[in-house]
C-alpha cells in the first residue's frame, strides 16, 4: 500500500475514530483486522452484528440498552466487506447525522467537539469473522459507527446506514481482567511491557488527556525506526522499498484520555513501529507529526 493511500485511509483517524485492528487471522481484505478474542468470564457480553441487506445498504444490529460496567464487546461481521464498530459516547442531544459529520466527514486537523468522547469498540473485522474487546462502559448515550467503506474510494458504511444508537444504563464500575502485556499511550509516546511473538492478550491504556490509538506496522528488513519516521513525515511515497509493511498493520480502537480496554494483537517476531494518527482535540496535525512514533521489539 503506498503511503498516500495509507494516509488517506487513516485520515478518519486524524478526525477521530479510525481503528484498524489486530487479529490478522483473516486479513485477506488487504488491511489489518480487528482485535481478536479478549473475553472475561466476569464481564457482561454484547454483540453488534453488521450485515449488507442490499447493494449500498449497511445495517448494524445493536441492543437498545446495555448495562454499565465491564463488558465483552463482540463484532460479528456477517457482511461481504470489512466492517468495524467504533463506539462514540455523546453529551447532549446529538443525532446520528451529527456524529457522522464529526467522525466521518470532519476535515483533516479540524477540532474535535467536546460533546464527542472516544468510547473504544472493535476495529476492522474481515467478512465472516468476529472479534472481541473488553472495556468498562460508563452510563450515557452512545453510537456505534461503522467507519469502514465500500472499496478504497467508496462511501462510508456509516453513510449507508452503518450507525446505531444505544443507551448504557446503571451504576457501572468494575475492573478489567489483568493481562501480561500492556501498551500505554501518552502525549506523545508509547511504552510497552510484556509483548511477545504470537497472539497477545493485552491492555491498551490511554494515560494521556488526548484521544489516542495504536497502529502497529512491521519494520521491513534492513529498515530502521529513523527510516519509518522520515517516511511518515513525508507527503510523498518513499523512494525505493518502503521502510514498513503498510499491508500488515494492526491496531486498536480510539480511546479517550484515562480509558483502557483489553484487546488482542497477533504479532510475529521482529520489530514494529507504533504510530498514533489522531489529532489533538483543539485540532492540528496528527500525533505522529508530533513525534508519536515508537519502536516495539517483539522477541
Amino acid at each position: 500500500m503506498a503511503l498516500k493511500r495509507l494516509l488517506a485511509l487513516l485520515a478518519v483517524a486524524a478526525l477521530f475514530l479510525l481503528a484498524a485492528c489486530g487479529d490478522d487471522d483473516s486479513s485477506d481484505d488487504g488491511g489489518g483486522s480487528a482485535g481478536g478474542s479478549a473475553e472475561s468470564s466476569e464481564a457482561a457480553a454484547v454483540t453488534f452484528t453488521t450485515t449488507e441487506p442490499s447493494k449500498g445498504e449497511v445495517m448494524i444490529d445493536a441492543p437498545a440498552t446495555i448495562d454499565a460496567g465491564v463488558v465483552d464487546i463482540t463484532l460479528d461481521n456477517s457482511g461481504k466487506g470489512p466492517h468495524d464498530a467504533q463506539l462514540v459516547r455523546v453529551e447532549g442531544n446529538q443525532t446520528a447525522a451529527d456524529v457522522i459529520a464529526k467522525v466521518v466527514d470532519n476535515e483533516d486537523g479540524a477540532p474535535i467537539p467536546a460533546w464527542l468522547r472516544g468510547g473504544g469498540g472493535v476495529g476492522t473485522v474481515a467478512p465472516g469473522q468476529t472479534a472481541t474487546v473488553t472495556e468498562v462502559l460508563e452510563p450515557g448515550t452512545y453510537y456505534v459507527v461503522d467507519t469502514e467503506s465500500s472499496g478504497e474510494n467508496g462511501p462510508s458504511n456509516a453513510k449507508q446506514g452503518g450507525v446505531a444508537k444505544f443507551e448504557v444504563t446503571g451504576d457501572g464500575g468494575g475492573d478489567l481482567p489483568e493481562t501480561d502485556a500492556t501498551i500505554t499511550a501518552d502525549e506523545y509516546s508509547f511504552t510497552s511491557e510484556g509483548v511477545k511473538p504470537g497472539r497477545n492478550r493485552l491492555t491498551f491504556a490511554n494515560a494521556g488527556k488526548e484521544l489516542h490509538h495504536i497502529i502497529a506496522f512491521p519494520i521491513n528488513k534492513g529498515a530502521t525506526l529513523a527510516d519509518a519516521t522520515k517516511a511518515f513525515a513525508s507527503e510523498e511515497p518513499p523512494e525505493g522499498p518502503p521502510p514498513v509493511d503498510f499491508e500488515s498493520f494492526q491496531g486498536t480502537a480510539v480511546l479517550d484520555g484515562g480509558k483502557e480496554q483489553v484487546t488482542e494483537l497477533d504479532l510475529k517476531k521482529g520489530k514494529y513501529v507504533l504510530v498514533c494518527f489522531i489529532a489533538d482535540r483543539k485540532g492540528g496535525p496528527p500525533h505522529v507529526a508530533k513525534g508519536m512514533i515508537s519502536e516495539l521489539d517483539v522477541q
